[in-house]
């Protein structure tokens, strides 16, 4: 129905272009007589061409013929053209309509072509759009569903190391590579989630003002089971003043063992790995530097983009999912700062910088009033006031290592494995404490807290949030 106006409604817009040129052409006719009876119905064609497309124009073309002959070229009145030229000046006319005719319908071809094609990239666009977010969603899950069972083997692994009695080299060897390995595979999924929640706008900052110099031996104590199992020379080197940023103090750590990370893993044994820290200006400076495998030129431009790796046929055997560099560059960003990276060239080593804004010093906030040191000491003997620990986990392994960890550690712990149970043992054991896994099966960790909550009594009970996901954010 909708064609057929369409149709109707351009036929029309053609009849009226030939009845105006018609009404124009006679209205010149006293000053022009018989002498170029087509010119008018030249422009009828191509508006018909135009706004209706080729079926139109050739209708115009006709009507416009006829109309000529009609009332302008003599004999008036009749459909016959018997003086050469008039003949001739048709031919001419009927020539021109025809091949502008053909060059609007080429047009409109390849226009509908064009618009075909945007249509089909716009889709093609939104598909790629859908298959990223579904990637980034994956990487998610992925990276959840991975942190569940590392949960346990973590809680196992320091229960062996507390409770074995094997005391042999072999034993604590084997056990000190299940702590390393294990470490080197969280590492790998956190930067997993964290570049998921990148991607994703998930992920923010939690300001602070810090003394960059104090990461450094958090950030060493991350990589140093690796470094030591390398053999590696490490030497650090910062300056005396404070170098204060604002800055998120878990997400700098980060930063800083990734690199540190990166450089003992691509350094081969025994080699050399200088951190140093200064100050240059506005900005702060963190160098390192490693005489590791080395970059190519040409990889320099890429190596901070996620899942690039260095030339696999050098790097292959040091594994890495390309991902931790990639993080370091995001995090640094979000921090208002840059990273960079130079290398000679492969076996030359390589030296990683980061710049960040620094502040200047601020004077040391003044010492809390008695009342405040009182208040939190009463604080904190009322939250250490109970032994009792509540662990709620669907994931029964991972209530277990976690219970019998704590046990280990002088408290009294339960395990409940889903919501109703969990509020059962709580009102009849009272912990003091309570870890609470979120995405539970059926009552979610959020609904059981706020029975928890609701149920509370007036008693103060700490609820502490155990999830995969790894964020409040998520």
């Amino acid at each position: 129905m909708g064609a057929g106006r369409e149709m109707i409604r351009n036929y029309g817009f053609a009849a009226f272009c030939t009845i105006a040129a018609t009404w124009a052409r006679l209205s010149i006719f006293p000053y022009v007589g018989d002498r170029m009876p087509f010119g008018f119905y030249f422009v009828s064609v191509m508006l018909a061409a135009w706004i209706g497309g080729s079926g139109p124009a050739v209708f115009a073309l006709v009507t416009g013929t006829i109309a000529a002959a009609h009332f302008i070229i003599p004999p008036e009145k009749s459909l016959f053209i018997h003086h050469p030229s008039d003949r001739f000046s048709l031919a001419i006319y009927v020539a021109v309509g025809v091949v502008l005719i053909l060059l609007f319908h080429r047009s409109g071809r390849q226009k509908l072509v064009a618009e075909k094609q945007a249509n089909a990239n716009l889709e093609l666009n939104n598909k790629l759009k859908d298959l990223d977010r579904r990637k980034d969603d994956f990487l998610a899950l992925l990276a959840h569903e991975l942190r569940n069972p590392l949960a346990p083997l973590a809680t196992g692994i320091d229960l062996l190391n507390r409770m074995s009695t094997d005391h042999r080299p072999e034993a604590v060897q084997t056990r000190m590579m299940l702590s390393r390995q294990l470490g080197h595979l969280v590492r790998l999924v956190d930067d997993l989630l964290d570049i998921s929640r990148f991607v994703r706008g998930q992920l923010t900052l939690k300001h602070e003002r810090i003394d960059l110099r104090e990461i450094a031996e958090p950030a060493m104590e991350i990589v140093r089971p690796e470094m030591n199992s390398q053999g590696h020379d490490v030497r650090i080197g910062m300056p005396d003043e404070p170098l204060f940023m604002e800055g998120d103090r878990v997400r700098l750590i980060q930063i800083l063992s990734n690199l540190l990370g990166n450089a003992a893993k691509y350094t081969p044994r025994g080699g050399r790995i200088l951190l140093v820290m200064e100050r240059e200006g506005p900005e702060i400076v963190i160098h390192v530097q490693d005489n590791g495998i080395g970059i190519d030129h040409a990889a320099q431009q890429h190596i901070f983009e996620l899942f690039a790796q260095v030339d696999p046929s050098r790097t292959r055997d040091y594994g890495g999912l390309g991902v931790g560099l990639a993080l370091v560059k995001q995090l640094t960003e979000l921090h208002a700062g840059s990273v960079s990276v130079f290398s000679d060239g492969p076996a030359r080593g390589s030296r990683f910088t980061v710049r960040l804004p620094a502040v200047e010093e601020q004077a040391a906030p003044s010492p809390s009033s008695p009342e405040d040191s009182k208040e939190q000491q009463d604080n904190h003997a009322t939250q250490s006031s109970t032994t009792r620990v509540l662990i709620v986990d669907d994931n029964v392994d991972a209530a277990n290592t976690l219970q019998t960890l704590l046990t280990l550690e002088g408290f009294e712990a339960f395990t409940a494995n889903d919501g109703v149970q969990a509020i059962r043992m709580n009102r009849q054991f009272r912990p003091g404490y309570v870890v609470m896994d979120i995405g539970m099966p059926g009552m979610d960790g959020y609904d059981v807290a706020r029975r928890l909550r609701r149920d509370q009594d007036g008693q103060r009970q700490v609820i502490i949030a155990a999830t995969g996901w790894g964020g409040a954010s998520d």
